[in-house]
């Protein structure tokens, strides 16, 4: 609304810029009671009706005016009031009015006639008198910004008056627009001449029925969003399933993509997509997200078993026999059994796999020895471990696949018998040998496990007197994945580390979380493809994925490195965020908490988008910036979210009213709530941020 910008270019000279806010403005009445919190209208049925209807939650503007002189007319208090409507009041002849408006209906239901042609004018003017109860949200008045008139807001009223001084209108349309998206422009851009960018992310909607808003002109009044809001910050999208949530997922984050472009600045956005709706062209929209990169190198979809014809799409399992990557595969593991308390899980998930550092052991011959001692152990446990992985249907290996460890001349030697051309020596003089597959480490330990069996019973068989046994049962690592290897005490921990097989890949290469962090360092626009795989297994991956990226994010920070703006978006946050830990974990232990609470000094944001606001952890909830709230079915959700700004008001519409894309919208930048109803998101938006890119507009 450029003519409302500000209502600086409206202003005339030396005239307020506040009189510009009642032009096309319809008179509903007067304030006959006000404090600093409520001011009580009074008003009739006639003018409610000739202004169109006045709904609950809707916006009114007090003002002390000349009546019929509103716009050309200095204000007897340079200042505007925003009320917004609450419900209904009583008048302090409440009873009396009821009493007439009874008489009335009953002389007219006997006489089968009108109301209002059972009684003379004077009465019928008398009952059709009503009153509203409104909240005082906030003051708009006079300011000066840059040597130009600016409409200042402040969020209470500073002076009450006893005394009808206030008239009551409801705003035109033009003027509807500027309150719901004020301010279009802050003091601080005018100051630094800078243009904000604006979105229409959708009309204002005050009610579910809509009849007398289309008769007033008042349906498709525009709602502005600032893009940078919704950047490096907070925002929760909350109401039940099939009410819009994933509507207005894709309209932020196309708008970010145009932002950056229309900017020059890299934002990465990395987008959590449980069901594919973001990686494909959907259907219902008859577009997608991945439209934004195509004939470009700035969407990448990480899914799957990725099309190999599709140079948008990259492998989003990881190969678990990748040894150089066994820090991250350990990780996973750890956390799929994180949960898992019996003595022998604790012993696997204790194991010492990860190779000692030598810094951490004496200088001198015996801290080698102690050092070497050590890495012995490891070796054989992660010889264990590559066999279970084998035995956990993990297929496949990897290039330059070798485990290699210690045995002794004779126990080779009996090995060999069973199983020629299975191991390789390598080092002759210190017993070193090695594997070149997973396959033959399950061999080996299968064999191993035998031999153990047998030294613990005591009967061993001729051929394998020579094996010494006794030094692979003193190596604590090998015994404690051998233990969950053999299954004789239970097959829990195989069977979860089984469910992890979804996200291995014998063909990837490298760590997911690398080539994650650099997409979103160049800008690009990163969706994971989690449609396919268990809940379990998505939940480990996207907390690593997240906690990750965190901490690269802060190795930037501690080497004084600008920051990456990076957007993370949370579909179906709560099959992501763990209600049981909610409010009860640490920031450290939490990658979304620590979203919250750490991240913004990092320049990284997150969206949220659920159905059940208690499953987000309080910490999260306090430090959200941006509210997108639609139906909600349950008063625990709505009592929960009341807690925040004052969404209290509007907790029964939002559990009443289910209309797709109607919510009520409070954003870092807005003053206060307002219900919208959110704009479809469509193929226009992708060709708009496409030519922003400076790329050819695309076919659905």
């Amino acid at each position: 609304m450029k003519r409302l910008s500000g209502i600086a270019g409206a202003a005339t000279a030396g005239g307020s810029p506040l009189t510009t806010l009642l032009d096309g403005a319809k008179r509903l009445g007067g304030i006959y009671h006000l404090d600093y919190d409520k001011a009580i209208v009074i008003t009739d049925d006639f003018i409610k009706r000739e202004a169109g209807g006045v709904p609950r939650n809707g916006f009114l503007l007090a003002a002390a005016t000349v009546p019929t002189k509103e716009t050309n007319a200095p204000l007897d208090e340079d200042e505007i009031i925003l009320l917004r409507v609450r419900g209904t009041a009583a008048l302090p002849n409440e009873s009396e009015l009821i009493a007439t408006r009874l008489a009335a209906m009953r002389t007219a239901d006997v006489r089968d006639q009108r109301p209002e042609t059972v009684i003379d004018n004077l009465t019928s003017g008398q009952i059709e008198m009503s009153a509203f109860d409104c909240e005082v949200l906030g003051t708009f008045y006079a300011d000066t910004v840059a040597r130009q008139p600016y409409v200042q807001w402040g969020a209470d009223i500073d002076n009450v008056y006893a005394g009808a001084r206030y008239f009551v209108y409801l705003p035109s349309a033009e003027v509807l627009s500027f309150i719901a998206s004020y301010p279009e422009k802050t003091a601080e851009e005018i100051e630094g001449q800078e243009e904000p960018h604006l979105i229409d992310i959708g009309v204002v909607r005050f009610a579910s029925t809509r009849r007398r808003a289309v008769e007033a002109k008042l349906d498709s009044v525009p709602v502005k969003v600032r893009v940078t809001d919704f950047i490096s910050r907070k925002t929760a999208v909350l109401g039940m399933t099939r009410v819009g949530k994933s509507n207005t997922n894709k309209t932020l984050v196309t708008a970010v993509f145009e932002h950056a472009a229309l900017t020059n600045t890299k934002i990465g956005q990395l987008i959590f997509d449980p069901q594919g709706e973001y990686a494909n062209v959907n259907p219902q929209d008859k577009t997608g997200l991945r439209l934004l990169g195509t004939g470009s190198d700035r969407v990448h979809i990480y899914k799957m078993n990725p099309k190999a014809d599709d140079d948008q799409e990259f492998p989003l399992a990881i190969n678990f026999h990748d040894t150089g990557e066994f820090a991250m595969v350990w990780e996973m593991i750890g956390n799929a059994l994180a949960e898992m308390n019996a003595s022998y899980a604790n012993a696997f998930k204790t194991a010492r796999l990860l190779e000692p550092n030598r810094d951490e052991y004496p200088t001198g011959q015996a801290g080698d020895r102690e050092y070497y001692d050590v890495m012995s152990d490891v070796q054989r446990g992660r010889l264990a471990f590559y066999a279970l992985l084998a035995k956990a249907n993990f297929t496949g290996s990897a290039p330059g696949f070798s485990i290699r460890f210690k045995m002794d001349k004779d126990t080779r030697a009996a090995f060999e018998a069973d199983r020629p051309g299975v191991i390789e020596l390598v080092n002759s003089r210190q017993g070193i040998c090695a594997v070149k597959s997973p396959a033959a480490a399950r061999m080996v330990v299968a064999w191993l496990s035998e031999r153990i069996a047998e030294n613990l019973s005591g009967n061993i068989p001729p051929q394998y007197q020579s094996v010494n046994a006794q030094t692979w049962q003193n190596c604590e690592p090998f015994m404690a994945v051998l233990t969950v290897f053999d299954a004789n005490v239970g097959s829990a921990v195989l069977n979860r580390i089984k469910t992890l097989v979804d996200f291995h890949d014998p063909t990837s290469r490298g760590d997911l979380a690398d080539k994650v962090w650099e997409d979103l360092v160049a800008g690009r626009l990163v969706i994971i493809d989690l449609s396919i795989g268990s809940d379990e297994v998505t939940k480990i991956l996207s907390e690593r994925l997240v906690f990750r990226l965190i901490d690269r994010a802060n190795q930037r920070f501690r080497a004084n490195l600008d920051n990456v703006p990076i957007q993370i978006v949370v579909e179906e946050a709560h099959n992501l965020f763990d209600r049981s830990k909610s409010g009860k974990s640490t920031v450290k232990d939490d990658p979304w908490v620590r979203l919250a609470k750490e991240a913004a000094k990092y320049g990284m944001g997150l969206v949220y988008a659920t159905q059940e606001v208690t499953s987000v952890d309080k910490r999260i909830l306090s430090n959200t910036s941006n509210w997108i709230v639609a139906h909600l079915n349950s008063d625990n959700e709505t009592r929960e979210l009341s807690h925040y700004y004052d969404f209290a008001v509007f907790a029964e519409g939002l559990r009443k009213v289910e209309d797709r894309g109607y919510a009520r919208m409070k954003t870092f930048s807005g003053k206060y709530i307002v219900p919208v109803q959110i704009a479809k998101f469509d193929h226009a938006m992708i060709n708009r941020a496409r030519e922003a890119a400076g790329l050819p507009p695309v076919n659905p």
